[in-house]
């Protein structure tokens, strides 16, 4: 498993020179992102290759693909050779090309190996991601994917509707404006008749916890199980004739043969969409490239404020848990005013998903074709090569209002060309251009309804279990634990652990993030924690257990429930957590986590005396400073004395000579000497205050160990934030 989302490598925008890999921590993507460029930019190229690296980190996806090109993450050929590049070869192109099927199709798979080895990829990656994934294209309306039953949405949710009230009604208004306009009428949810009445008819079967078919709703246009709409009689406001026209606008859409294909098929189901039967994650491509306006939106509001009610039941998190893609979003997210019914439930997530863990992240050709709202909500950005100046104006003013430099974004949108993007993310210190890697999947192009069949009919099937495995699974866990698996030792035998993802910031010492795991051993968990942790690679953790799996028993006190663990974890972690670093009295520095002494001392002698050497430096120069100022101070007030000292020997001449009888003058030269001694004593003292801070400079530069102290640091609970937690099966 990958460390980051590994999309590329950063680009000088000077000479265009490659540099270092590009990766994106997977939870930056719970701030939601933004493609964006024109025709031949690259960007379903950089999309496909996010999608990948998400998939390679273990997190399902959702993508809702209406151009038909997202099929090509399963155009995934492991040994990267010609027979598995040939049928899908457009024979076509190849001729107009001037080669044959055969030629074009070695071209391919030579151009991709050597794609691939120019990255740092190969087979090997091509193979762990078909083999960590499901994929599925499913195609509402039609056979030609895995058939998606959309009217399943009309059976009655699986919770009381008043534990969601909020959520189900978004879910019948996109039910309803769905329904409404394949009998082409386009109807207002608040104002219309058609719109008001559907809704109340779902509405008040889904209380009643019954479901609905399409038949059934529409014997209950004519006969409602309700005599009013409001405050008012249905009868005044949507009289029985008036609505036999709605009740055969939809019973012809029952009794037409083309739309028998939107009631077969698996159910709309998000948990499905996101993991196969194994739990393995899955990749969900809704794909609409066949259906008209009016179908793809209803199907895509229909799939997102299903994601949406499916998000609001999940617990929080700090770690992305899903990502909703939807490629080419121009026309279901429009700016103010325009309001389809996609664009509520895309600005909801945008505004309160990143809680439970689902990122979103859209792509489109026209920045000024998305709604502003939403832009804001946005905290990656990828542009690349924009078609107007109108668009580029649109991108400058977002990413200028969230503090890029003007300068900088310029000259980076000028070095912007094929598969060359200005990477904006808020986790980030600034942005830069990030190339695009190239992508495991063969970028066939857009797949017609054949093309997608053909990609159905080869979709492997799940395996038997092997001879002498164990099937009988591992024991049921307390909700919200779920499986986790971590090959150590190479044996068969599984031991419950606790794992903890956590980050513990020490006063002084800096922050440290690890990932361990204590044995579930003892009475109680606090006993538990008393053992030796062991250290786990967070990429070594597994959804799929080993084959043969044997399970150790669950400690009794498991039984007190999920959050009781989390509880107790972040109640005794802290303890568990106490450091011994060393300390440097002179520089007033601590050592690293980790960090022994004489690592700590090397460091010191490297840095000297980092901060405080330059505050004795900038204190030295002051006092000297102020030491040249009193010394010419002190001359003057010499000078002074003697001054004043001769004006008195002058003024008293006459009493030597009987002419003057009293001493004039003495008061003035006692002052003058009285200031001189303090003067003296000022450039004194600062003199030797300049020596004592050139002497601690001097110690500075002379690091001696034995002066290092040790000191035991405990964090405090508010200093440690358990990131992940969960069990792990060790074996």
């Amino acid at each position: 498993m990958a460390k980051g989302l590994y999309l590329g490598k950063e680009v000088d925008p000077a000479t265009g020179a490659l540099g270092d890999r590009i990766e994106l921590d997977p939870s930056d993507l719970l701030t939601h992102g933004l493609i964006v460029g024109m025709t031949g930019s690259g960007k379903t190229g950089l999309a496909i290759a996010l999608v990948e690296e998400v998939l390679r980190q273990g997190v399902p996806v959702i993508a809702i693909d209406p151009k038909g090109d997202l099929g090509n993450l399963l155009l995934l050929f492991e040994g990267l050779d010609a027979a598995s590049f040939e049928p899908w070869i457009d024979p076509g192109a190849a001729s107009r090309a001037g080669k044959t099927v055969d030629s074009a199709a070695r071209e391919a798979a030579a151009s991709w190996r050597k794609g691939l080895e120019e990255w740092g990829l190969g087979a090997a990656e091509v193979a762990a991601l078909r083999a960590a994934r499901d994929a599925v294209v499913y195609t509402p309306g039609s056979s030609s994917g895995v058939p998606l039953n959309v009217l399943h949405s009309l059976e009655a949710p699986g919770v009381p509707f008043e534990s969601a009230e909020e959520d189900l009604r978004d879910e019948i208004a996109a039910i309803v404006a769905g329904l409404l306009r394949l009998i082409r009428i386009d109807a207002d949810p608040i104002q219309s008749r058609e719109s008001v009445l559907l809704a109340n008819l779902i509405e008040s079967a889904w209380r009643a916890g019954t479901g609905l078919t399409l038949e059934s709703l529409v014997g209950m246009v004519a006969d409602p199980p309700f005599e009013r709409l409001g405050a008012l009689a249905l009868e005044s406001v949507y009289p029985r004739k008036e609505r036999e026209r709605l009740m055969m606008a939809l019973n012809n859409l029952l009794a037409s043969p083309a739309f028998e294909a939107w009631r077969e098929g698996e159910p709309l189901d998000v948990d499905r969409l996101l993991r196969d039967g194994a739990g393995r994650p899955r990749l969900s491509i809704v794909y609409t490239a066949h259906l008209s306006d009016d179908e793809r939106l209803f199907v895509t509001a229909l799939v997102l404020d299903k994601v949406k009610t499916w998000m609001r039941r999940q617990p929080g998190t700090a770690q992305l848990r899903a990502l909703v893609y939807m490629d080419e979003v121009f026309g279901y997210f429009p700016p103010h005013p325009a309001n389809p019914p996609t664009k509520r439930p895309l600005l909801t997530l945008l505004k309160q998903a990143r809680a439970q863990g689902v990122g979103v992240v859209l792509a489109t050709q026209n920045p000024v074709d998305v709604d502003y709202k939403g832009l804001g909500n946005m905290g990656t950005w990828m542009v690349g090569r924009l078609q107007t100046e109108q668009d580029r104006q649109r991108l400058r003013e977002g990413l200028l209002g969230v503090g890029v430099e003007e300068k900088t974004l310029d000259r980076l949108l000028d070095a912007t060309r094929k598969r060359v993007f200005l990477l904006h993310d808020v986790h980030r210190p600034g942005p830069m251009l990030l190339h695009s890697r190239w992508v495991l999947s063969y970028l066939r192009g857009p797949l017609t309804r054949d093309e997608v069949s053909r990609l159905t009919a080869a979709r492997p099937r799940p395996l038997p279990p092997a001879a002498g495995a164990d099937v009988s699974g591992p024991p049921i866990l307390p909700a919200p634990l779920e499986h986790l698996y971590l090959s150590r030792y190479g044996s068969q035998q599984a031991d419950p652990h606790v794992m903890v993802k956590y980050a513990v910031r020490y006063k002084g010492a800096g922050e440290v993030v690890a990932f361990q795991a204590w044995p579930l051993g003892g009475a109680s968990l606090a006993e538990a924690l008393e053992a030796e942790p062991v250290d786990v690679h967070e990429s070594a953790v597994s959804e799929e257990p080993p084959a043969g799996l044997r399970y150790s028993e669950l400690p009794e006190y498991l039984a007190q429930g999920g959050r009781t663990l989390e509880r107790l974890l972040k109640e005794r972690l802290p303890d568990k957590l106490a450091l011994t670093v060393w300390s440097d009295p002179v520089t007033r520095t601590v050592s690293l986590p980790g960090e022994d002494r004489e690592a700590f001392v090397e460091r010191l002698r490297q840095a000297g005396g980092g901060n405080r050497e330059a505050r004795l430096r900038e204190q030295v120069e002051r006092k000297k400073r102020e030491l040249k100022a009193r010394e010419e101070d002190l001359a003057g007030r010499k000078n002074e004395k003697w001054a004043a000292l001769g004006t008195a020997i002058l003024s008293n001449i006459g009493i030597l000579t009987g002419r003057k009888r009293t001493v004039s003058g003495a008061g003035s030269v006692l002052s003058k000497h009285r200031m001189e001694n303090t003067a003296e004593a000022r450039v004194a003292a600062l003199k030797a205050e300049v020596a004592a801070a050139e002497q601690a400079l001097a110690e500075l530069a002379q690091v001696e160990p034995g002066r290092l102290e040790e000191r035991h640091i405990v964090p405090s609970r508010s200093d440690v934030k358990v990131l992940r937690w969960g069990l792990v099966w060790v074996c």
